[in-house]
């Protein structure tokens, strides 16, 4: 349910709310995040028009804070959309964002199609089968499952329709793996002060196969498979929790993952023709879920925005919100004509129901907000360290995980971009084009990330931050450990004076597409 009633952002409008934000230094410093004392001070003392060129680190959001709140995360796990466990959180931020002095906050109502699930099991030969997870939005099976013969296929194949019915699938998602070098191909420039990034070294990972994933469960449904065992080319623990594909698509065939080692066992199985008993016990609910939206004025009504989403199954997807918090409570502080630009704090709900909430966003202010934006910085998975599979088990490798900034075409986005890169030693790191077809999209393409839909729906000039790490998309896993916490710190206070160059460039200069291949 919406917790607030929705007002579009009029021009009229923003400079009432503009006039009335509350001032940094007359707002009371709460002390309750997700219900319970926040560890660390923040930071109140005065800032003047030059911080607002270079970020004064000592007045930024202690590293202390931070790590608190990505324990907090942590403990939540899963934040499936729409879900209480999400909700919560995107309330914590609310309360966290009035504290850090974001004015007219407000929620905006996204209806959804909700799929949860809390229950399921894998029997083969009678005999109990360890899974890493479920498939998402799969679907559900009756109270005693479903049974049939397990049957490996090749789904990649056409199946034809009814072929499988009755019949329990098992089939394989291969790692997908690409090379620097085609990263490098799509670079416009590279921070990789210890050539890290060598042409010829791998990339792989599990979920990059989420593009061959869908169409092999829509084959699969063709089929009417009664249900399906998906192998992931991995060891347990990085196998386990994966949640993927996540484009918010019901699928009517109950499916779960399963392990390297175990994949393994159930192909010698399915061999001889054994019996499969799968259970998945899951609720779909129509229900609203919520983007949340403020508003730091500057000395002109125009806008950038400071966008993340606040959906997703760890912590580290996504710590944007939490590094935009720190951001937004030193740009709140700053003297409103050092702002060129007004600031508007955008998390959007839905990221993993296939971006609904960035496009509810998106044809909801086409009209009114998004006329007046010039530019859009998306946040998302900070701080994250490599944690790769070796053999049967998964480590961390001692380095960052890569980081990658997409950009359009535009040698202001892309210049700011880099500078921030350099800014924060994310080391290796690059800012690359756009490559994801999109027609609409001014230039043609968007990129696999949340702020895509800001470019490629709404012509809003976007620079979009992540990292991908191996465990970006399991729930259930600790990712303490797979924080940097000084790096996310570090990349907050750079994209801060990153986002204040971007207030500082003219709208023509940013929305000019001037490094097209070839020009």
């Amino acid at each position: 349910m919406e917790r607030a009633g929705d007002r579009r952002l009029t021009r009229r409008r923003l400079l009432e709310l503009s006039a009335a934000s509350v001032a940094a230094s007359g707002v009371l410093p709460g002390a309750w995040a997700l219900g319970r004392p926040a560890a660390a001070r923040w930071p109140w003392g005065r800032l003047g028009a030059r911080d607002a060129v270079r970020v004064d680190r000592s007045q930024f959001m202690s590293a202390r804070q931070l790590l608190d709140w990505h324990r907090q995360l942590d403990a939540v796990g899963l934040r499936a959309t729409g879900s209480a466990a999400h909700e919560r959180y995107v309330d914590a931020l609310h309360e966290r964002l009035e504290r850090a002095g974001v004015g007219h906050l407000h929620f905006e109502s996204v209806p959804h199609r909700r799929w949860l699930a809390d229950k399921w099991s894998l029997r083969v030969a009678d005999r109990p089968v360890s899974t890493a997870s479920y498939i998402p939005y799969s679907g559900a099976t009756p109270a005693q499952g479903v049974a049939g013969p397990l049957v490996e296929v090749d789904p990649s194949a056409t199946l034809a329709a009814g072929s499988l019915k009755g019949k329990v699938a098992l089939f394989s998602l291969p790692l997908t793996s690409l090379t620097y070098g085609t990263f490098g191909a799509l670079a416009y420039k590279s921070y990789d002060p210890r050539a890290l990034l060598e042409p010829d070294g791998v990339y792989a990972r599990s979920w990059l196969a989420i593009s061959t994933l869908i169409p092999m469960l829509d084959n699969l449904v063709r089929a009417q498979a009664a249900g399906c065992i998906c192998v992931l080319d991995l060891p347990a623990d990085a196998a386990h929790g994966a949640y993927y594909p996540y484009d918010g698509t019901l699928r009517p065939v109950p499916g779960v993952f399963v392990d390297r080692a175990t994949g393994a066992q159930l192909r010698s199985a399915a061999a001889t023709g054994a019996q499969a008993r799968l259970t998945l016990r899951a609720e779909t609910r129509r229900v609203h879920t919520r983007n949340l939206i403020g508003l730091i004025p500057g000395a002109g009504d125009e806008l950038v925005i400071l966008h993340s989403h606040t959906d997703g199954p760890n912590a580290i997807e996504d710590n944007g919100p939490n590094a935009i918090v720190a951001m937004s409570q030193y740009l709140a502080r700053l003297p409103r004509r050092a702002l060129p630009r007004t600031v508007m704090v955008l998390l959007t709900t839905g990221h993993f129901a296939g971006g609904l909430g960035v496009e509810a966003f998106v044809e909801r202010h086409r009209k009114d907000s998004l006329r007046r934006t010039a530019a859009a910085l998306t946040l998302e998975h900070l701080g994250a360290r490599e944690w790769n599979p070796q053999g049967n088990r998964s480590r961390l490798t001692g380095q960052l995980e890569t980081g990658t900034f997409f950009a359009p075409e535009s040698s202001a986005l892309v210049d700011a971009s880099y500078a921030a890169l350099r800014a924060s030693r994310d080391d290796p790191s690059s800012v690359l084009r756009p490559f994801v077809p999109a027609a609409g999209s001014p230039d043609g393409n968007g990129w696999p990330a949340e702020g895509t839909q800001l470019w490629t729906m709404g012509a809003i000039p976007t620079a979009n931050y992540i990292t991908g790490p191996t465990y970006l998309l399991n729930w259930g896993i600790p990712t303490i450990d797979k924080l940097d916490v000084a790096q996310m710190r570090a990349e907050a206070i750079a994209f801060t004076e990153m986002l204040l160059r971007l207030s500082r460039q003219p709208r023509a200069k940013l929305r000019t597409l001037d490094l097209r291949a070839g020009s």
